[in-house]
Protein backbone atom coordinates (compact mmCIF):
# COMPACT_ATOMS: atom_id res chain seq x y z
CA UNK A 1 0.00 0.00 0.00
CA UNK A 2 2.90 2.32 0.50
CA UNK A 3 4.00 1.93 -3.03
CA UNK A 4 0.81 3.36 -4.25
CA UNK A 5 0.59 6.48 -1.61
CA UNK A 6 4.19 6.96 -2.71
CA UNK A 7 3.44 7.30 -6.48
CA UNK A 8 0.35 9.47 -5.83
CA UNK A 9 2.58 11.57 -4.03
CA UNK A 10 5.40 11.57 -6.85
CA UNK A 11 2.83 12.32 -9.42
CA UNK A 12 1.22 14.95 -7.45
CA UNK A 13 4.38 17.39 -7.06
CA UNK A 14 5.12 16.14 -10.82
CA UNK A 15 1.98 17.45 -12.35
CA UNK A 16 1.65 20.33 -10.20
CA UNK A 17 5.09 21.41 -11.46
CA UNK A 18 4.50 20.30 -14.73
CA UNK A 19 1.31 22.35 -15.08
CA UNK A 20 2.44 25.34 -13.28
CA UNK A 21 5.41 25.99 -15.50
CA UNK A 22 3.47 25.12 -19.13
CA UNK A 23 -0.20 26.23 -18.93
CA UNK A 24 1.15 29.18 -16.09
CA UNK A 25 3.74 30.29 -17.40
CA UNK A 26 3.65 29.39 -21.06
CA UNK A 27 7.08 27.35 -21.25
CA UNK A 28 7.51 24.50 -23.72
CA UNK A 29 6.15 21.22 -22.91
CA UNK A 30 9.29 19.08 -22.89
CA UNK A 31 11.20 21.53 -20.68
CA UNK A 32 8.41 21.87 -18.29
CA UNK A 33 8.15 18.22 -18.35
CA UNK A 34 11.69 16.96 -17.69
CA UNK A 35 12.00 20.04 -15.19
CA UNK A 36 8.48 18.32 -13.32
CA UNK A 37 10.23 14.90 -13.27
CA UNK A 38 13.57 16.27 -12.09
CA UNK A 39 11.87 18.07 -9.34
CA UNK A 40 9.63 15.30 -8.52
CA UNK A 41 12.56 13.25 -7.94
CA UNK A 42 14.39 15.50 -5.79
CA UNK A 43 11.09 16.26 -3.31
CA UNK A 44 10.33 12.84 -3.26
CA UNK A 45 13.69 11.63 -2.24
CA UNK A 46 14.62 14.45 0.01
CA UNK A 47 11.51 15.10 1.87
CA UNK A 48 9.22 11.24 1.86
CA UNK A 49 12.40 9.00 2.48
CA UNK A 50 10.55 7.03 5.02
CA UNK A 51 8.29 6.86 2.77
CA UNK A 52 10.16 5.56 -0.37
CA UNK A 53 11.98 2.95 1.72
CA UNK A 54 8.52 1.61 2.96
CA UNK A 55 7.38 1.43 -0.92
CA UNK A 56 10.79 0.04 -1.89
CA UNK A 57 9.91 -2.98 0.71
CA UNK A 58 6.23 -3.52 -0.22
CA UNK A 59 7.90 -4.05 -3.79
CA UNK A 60 10.32 -6.41 -2.19
CA UNK A 61 7.58 -8.40 -0.62
CA UNK A 62 5.79 -8.38 -3.75
CA UNK A 63 8.54 -10.02 -6.01
CA UNK A 64 9.26 -12.68 -3.44
CA UNK A 65 5.95 -13.68 -2.80
CA UNK A 66 5.67 -14.76 -6.78
CA UNK A 67 8.55 -16.58 -6.25
CA UNK A 68 7.29 -18.54 -3.27
CA UNK A 69 3.94 -19.57 -5.17
CA UNK A 70 5.51 -21.69 -7.76
CA UNK A 71 4.40 -25.35 -8.56
CA UNK A 72 6.48 -28.74 -8.42
CA UNK A 73 6.51 -28.20 -11.98
CA UNK A 74 8.06 -25.14 -12.10
CA UNK A 75 10.47 -25.78 -9.59
CA UNK A 76 11.06 -28.93 -11.30
CA UNK A 77 11.94 -27.29 -14.46
CA UNK A 78 14.22 -24.95 -13.16
CA UNK A 79 16.51 -27.69 -11.56
CA UNK A 80 17.08 -29.12 -14.72
CA UNK A 81 17.88 -25.98 -16.38
CA UNK A 82 20.40 -25.17 -13.09
CA UNK A 83 21.53 -28.83 -13.80
CA UNK A 84 22.18 -28.32 -17.46
CA UNK A 85 23.59 -24.85 -16.71
CA UNK A 86 26.02 -26.17 -14.51
CA UNK A 87 27.04 -29.23 -16.41
CA UNK A 88 27.52 -26.30 -19.69
CA UNK A 89 30.10 -24.11 -17.17
CA UNK A 90 31.66 -27.48 -16.15
CA UNK A 91 32.37 -29.12 -19.63
CA UNK A 92 32.13 -26.03 -21.74
CA UNK A 93 29.71 -25.94 -24.77
CA UNK A 94 29.88 -29.12 -27.04
CA UNK A 95 31.16 -28.46 -30.04
CA UNK A 96 28.74 -29.86 -33.24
Amino acid sequence: MQFVKYTVIRLGIFLAVFAGLWMGLKWPIFVSGIIGLIVAFAVAYLFFNKLRLQANEDVRKAFNNTSANKTKMQLADEAVEDEFDESQRKHGPQAN
